[in-house]
C-alpha cells in the first residue's frame, strides 16, 4: 500500500502523500506486536512492543488530525508550529485540544510499566482458534486513554472532514473523503474492540487485524478516485511569466503610466489576500493616492485594511529617508516583515515596491541590491513585485540589459498589448471575448498563438493550451512560461500528468476533455486567464461535423464568464465553406491567419464593437 501511494500520480491529496505514507508505516506496529507475542517468550521485548504499538497508535492520530486539518484549511498553511504560536485561534485550539489524549497516551504507557502487562501467565481465549494463548493486559486507565484517543480520532476527523466537504464542489473529492473517513474510522474502532477484549480474555485480534488490512486497501483505492486536476493546476494559480517567479520569489515590473501599472499590482495584491498572505504595497505617491488605484482595480482595501492583510507605507519608510538611502535597512526590514508575518499564522508575504522613476547611482550597484537573494526566502513563502517607471530607465539601456539579466522582468511597454495590437484592438477588449482563428497551415499561425501567450503573460494572465502532440502548436508553445498544457493524444485512456505543466488526455472523450475545462475553470475561477483549443478540425475529423459543434458549444457555454479569453482554431482550408460557418456564428471575433499576411485579418468584430 506503501508503494502504492508513491507510485500513484493522479490525487487530489498527491501533496500530503508522506502523511499517509507514515500512517501506513506506522499501523505495522500493530501485527509486528502480535509477531512478537505469539514467537517471543522474552516479557521485556513482548513489553517493548505494545508500548511502541501504543506510541504508534498515538502518531497516527496526532498525523491524521494533522492531515485533515492541513485538508480543510487549505490552501493556508497549517504546521504544529503554527498551531501553539497562535494557539486561540479556534482551528488551532481545537487541534491542540484533541492531542491531550494522544499526548496523555504516550506518557502513561512509557511512564507507568504497571499499565502493560506482558507476564507469562496472562492468556485469552481465541475465538477463532477455541483456544488459550498468550496475551497482554492492560490496565483500566490505559483503557480509557486508548478509549479517549479513539474517540477524538473518530469524532475529530468525522467533524472537520464533514465541514471540509460541505465546502468542496467536486464530488470525486467529496466521496474519496467520506471513504477514507469512515475506514479510518472503523479502523480506530476494530481496534479499540479487539484490545479491550483481549484484556478481558477474549482475543479476536487475528481477525480485527485481517479487517483493519482490508479497510486500508479500501482507503488507499480513494487516490485514485479524485481528480488529478486540483494537483495539476493548483487552486489558485501563480502569477508571473517566469517558472521561477511561478514559485513564487522576485520580479520587476516597468510600466509607461500609472494606469498600466495598477493592473498587475492589483491582481498580485488580490491574489494576496486571497491565499490569506500578508500584504504590503509601499508605494512612492500618497496613501490616498495608492487607496483610490487599488479600490478602482477591484481590491477591498478598507476591509483589508482593517483586517491587518494589507497596508499601504510609503518607500520613504522602507529606506528609512528620501532617495533610497539605507539599501542594507529596506532588506532587513523584508526580512524582519517575513519572520512577523509567519509568527501571525499567515501563509506568506507579499511585497510590492513602486520605485517610480526613481534608480540610485552608481547604478551597477543598485541593480545588485535590487537582485540581492535576501529580499526573499528559500521555502519561497516571499514574493515581491518592484516596479519601475520606464523613463527610470531613458538612456540607460546597458542598465536595463543588466537587471533583465539578473531578475525576472516584464516590460509592459513591449508586450503587454503585442496581441491586441495586431487585431486593432486593446488588451481590455480581447480580454473575455470568444476568438475563432481561422488558419491555414503554411500561414505560420503558431506565431500569433505565441503573442497571445506572451501578452497574456505581461498581464499576469494564465494560458491554458489544449493540443496534440504532432501540432505546430505544441512544439512552438511547449517551452512557453507559465503554460499549462492538455496534450490530447491516443495513448491514455485516463489523465495522466506527464510533467509539472504537461497532463496527457484521451484525443477521443470529448466529455473527459469538457470534464478537465470545467475543472480547470473552477480552480481558476477567481482570475482571468486565456483557453486555447487546438483545434476544432480534428474533432471534427474524429467525431464528425455535429457532434464537433455540440463540444465547441458545451465549452463555450463553460467559457461564458468575461474572465476567460476563449480561443479557437480551425484549419479552414481542409472544409468547405459551410461547415466552417456553422462554427462561426459561436464566436465574438474572428480572424482569418492567410500564407504571406504578417498579422491575421479580422474577419468579424461586430460583437466588440456593439459591446
Amino acid at each position: 500500500m506503501v508503494l502504492f501511494i508513491i507510485r500513484e500520480p493522479l490525487s487530489y491529496f498527491r501533496p500530503y502523500k508522506t502523511y499517509f505514507i507514515a500512517i501506513y508505516a506506522f499501523f505495522n506496529a500493530f501485527p509486528i506486536s502480535q509477531i512478537v507475542l505469539a514467537f517471543s517468550n522474552d516479557a521485556s521485548l513482548i513489553r517493548l512492543t505494545t508500548q511502541a504499538f501504543s506510541a504508534s497508535a498515538a502518531i497516527i492520530a496526532t498525523l491524521w488530525g494533522l492531515l485533515v486539518t492541513k485538508l480543510y484549511l487549505y490552501p493556508e498553511k497549517f504546521t504544529l508550529r503554527f498551531a501553539f504560536a497562535n494557539p486561540l485561534k479556534p482551528t488551532h485550539l481545537a487541534y491542540i485540544l484533541y492531542l491531550v489524549p494522544m499526548v496523555s497516551l504516550v506518557i502513561l504507557t512509557v511512564g507507568d510499566p504497571t499499565s502493560v502487562d506482558p507476564s507469562p501467565g496472562r492468556e485469552a481465549f481465541y475465538v477463532l482458534d477455541n483456544n488459550y494463548y498468550r496475551a497482554v493486559g492492560l490496565s483500566s486507565l490505559l483503557l480509557s486513554v486508548a478509549a479517549a484517543v479513539i474517540t477524538a480520532f473518530t469524532l475529530y476527523s468525522f467533524i472537520v472532514l464533514s465541514r471540509l466537504r460541505s465546502q468542496l464542489r467536486d464530488r470525486e473529492v467529496r466521496g474519496a473523503l467520506r471513504v477514507i473517513a469512515r475506514c479510518f474510522a472503523a479502523i480506530a474502532t476494530l481496534l479499540l474492540f479487539g484490545y479491550a477484549s483481549a484484556s478481558f480474555g477474549y482475543s479476536l485480534l487475528g481477525l480485527v487485524n485481517f479487517a483493519c488490512v482490508i479497510l486500508l486497501i479500501v482507503a488507499v483505492t480513494a487516490f485514485k478516485r479524485p481528480t488529478f486536476l486540483r494537483a495539476f493546476l493548483g487552486l489558485v494559480p501563480s502569477l508571473g511569466p517566469n517558472p521561477s517567479v511561478m514559485r513564487g520569489d522576485q520580479i520587476v515590473l516597468i510600466y509607461e503610466n500609472d494606469q498600466s501599472k495598477i493592473t498587475p499590482v492589483a491582481r498580485f495584491v488580490n491574489e494576496g489576500v486571497n491565499q490569506q498572505n500578508r500584504v504590503l504595497y509601499f508605494h512612492s505617491n500618497d496613501e490616498a493616492s495608492a487607496r483610490e488605484e487599488l479600490s478602482r482595480n477591484g481590491v477591498d482595501v478598507k476591509h483589508n485594511l482593517t483586517k491587518g492583510n494589507l497596508r499601504l507605507p510609503s518607500i520613504d519608510s522602507l529606506y528609512q529617508g528620501e532617495n533610497l538611502l539605507d539599501e542594507e535597512a529596506a532588506i532587513g526590514q523584508v526580512q524582519e516583515l517575513a519572520n512577523e508575518t509567519k509568527a501571525l499564522g499567515k501563509n506568506g508575504l507579499r511585497i510590492v515596491i513602486d520605485y517610480s522613476d526613481t534608480t540610485k547611482r552608481p547604478y551597477q550597484k543598485f541593480i545588485n541590491h535590487i537582485a540581492d537573494p535576501r529580499w526573499t526566502t528559500p521555502e519561497h513563502y516571499v514574493q515581491v513585485m518592484m516596479t519601475f517607471a520606464n523613463r527610470a530607465f531613458e538612456n540607460e539601456q546597458t542598465t536595463l540589459d543588466l537587471l533583465k539579466s539578473k531578475v525576472p522582468v516584464i516590460d509592459l511597454t513591449e508586450s503587454s498589448d503585442i496581441f491586441s495590437r495586431t487585431v486593432g484592438l486593446s488588451h481590455d477588449e480581447i480580454a473575455g471575448q470568444k476568438i475563432l482563428l481561422e488558419y491555414d497551415p503554411l500561414s505560420g499561425y503558431e506565431k500569433i498563438l505565441r503573442s497571445l501567450a506572451t501578452e497574456a503573460a505581461s498581464n499576469f494572465e494564465r494560458v491554458i493550451l489544449f493540443t496534440r502532440k504532432e501540432s505546430p502548436i505544441h512544439s512552438a508553445m511547449e517551452d512557453e512560461p507559465g503554460l499549462k498544457m492538455f496534450v490530447l493524444t491516443s495513448r491514455v485512456s485516463y489523465p495522466k500528468v506527464e510533467s509539472e505543466n504537461v497532463v496527457l488526455i484521451p484525443a477521443f472523450d470529448s466529455s473527459l476533455i469538457l470534464d478537465s475545462m470545467n475543472k480547470t475553470i473552477e480552480a481558476y475561477a477567481a482570475t482571468p486567464f486565456t483557453m486555447i483549443f487546438d483545434n476544432i478540425s480534428h474533432q471534427i475529423f474524429t467525431v464528425g461535423t455535429e457532434r464537433a459543434h455540440s463540444f465547441v458549444r458545451q465549452a463555450l457555454e463553460l467559457m461564458a464568464s468575461n474572465r476567460i479569453t476563449g480561443v479557437f482554431l480551425v484549419n479552414y482550408p481542409a472544409h468547405d465553406a459551410k461547415t466552417v460557418s456553422t462554427f462561426e456564428n459561436l464566436f465574438d471575433l474572428e480572424l482569418i491567419s492567410r500564407p504571406g499576411a504578417r498579422i491575421p485579418e479580422v474577419k468579424k468584430k461586430l460583437a466588440l464593437t456593439l459591446g
